[in-house]
């Protein structure tokens, strides 16, 4: 299953492209702290497979990361009618480094108390993401797959590719673009444009507009504003 939200983008906006250029060689590499960030975001909607939720969604994210490897967990509402409530959901990768281009490798566990028991309410994500800087522009190309949806056994896979530059100081601003196949269930395309500011050396605040065109919905196209706010802890 694959939920869209802009939780992702608040871990993703500061780093798009990403090279540590740290050697982990070091022998000082891995006693280096761990460093935390949570984050907290609203939004006017969100898709759940390919069918938009009419009510807006509230989501809480704490992600850490120690050297290469990063980890994290959120809640966020949903309002579906299969009587789930939130989403919950951990997890875990690594990122490495091949040159000037940036490697993450990711997995996340989503389930979603409240299920009716005859429906599926978990399943995993498995995330591939390169991210690199060309003259000056953040870029980053991924790839998923999922094992299971919301509602029964179904694989779905999707591409999903970024582009970040600096605007004034402190801003930034992305565009993004996620498309998602699902086997025996609703396609989805998304078109994601944001911005980023950094108010404080440990604050952020993020604005961001989708447009969702998924193909089982109340409203084919559906734009929608999420904000966020993070702070590193």
């Amino acid at each position: 299953m694959r939920y869209l939200v802009c939780i992702p983008l608040l871990a993703l906006v500061p780093g798009l492209a990403w090279a540590d250029s740290s050697n982990p060689g070091d022998p000082d590499y891995w006693q280096k702290p761990a460093t935390l960030r949570a984050s907290i975001s609203l939004s006017t909607s969100a898709v759940i497979n390919g069918v938009i939720m009419k009510k807006p969604q509230l989501g809480f994210n704490l992600s850490g990361e120690k050297a290469d490897a990063f980890y994290g967990a959120g809640i966020s509402t949903v309002d579906t009618n299969l009587g789930s409530d939130s989403q919950d959901q951990v997890y875990a990768g690594y990122r490495q480094s091949l040159g000037k281009t940036s490697i993450r490798y990711q997995a996340t566990y989503r389930v979603y108390p409240g299920t009716l028991p005859q429906y599926n309410d978990s399943g995993l994500t498995y995330q591939v993401t390169a991210s690199r800087t060309v003259l000056g522009v953040g870029t980053s190309l991924g790839m998923d797959y999922s094992d299971a949806d919301f509602a029964s056994v179904r694989k779905s896979y999707g591409l999903n590719g970024s582009l970040s530059h600096g605007l004034i100081k402190n801003m930034s601003g992305w565009l993004s673009l996620s498309y998602h196949k699902q086997r025996g269930g609703v396609d989805s395309l998304n078109t994601n444009i944001g911005i980023w500011y950094q108010m404080t050396p440990k604050m952020g605040i993020s604005a961001s507009v989708n447009n969702w065109h998924a193909y089982a919905s109340w409203n084919r196209d559906r734009p929608t504003l999420s904000i966020g706010l993070s702070r590193t802890l």
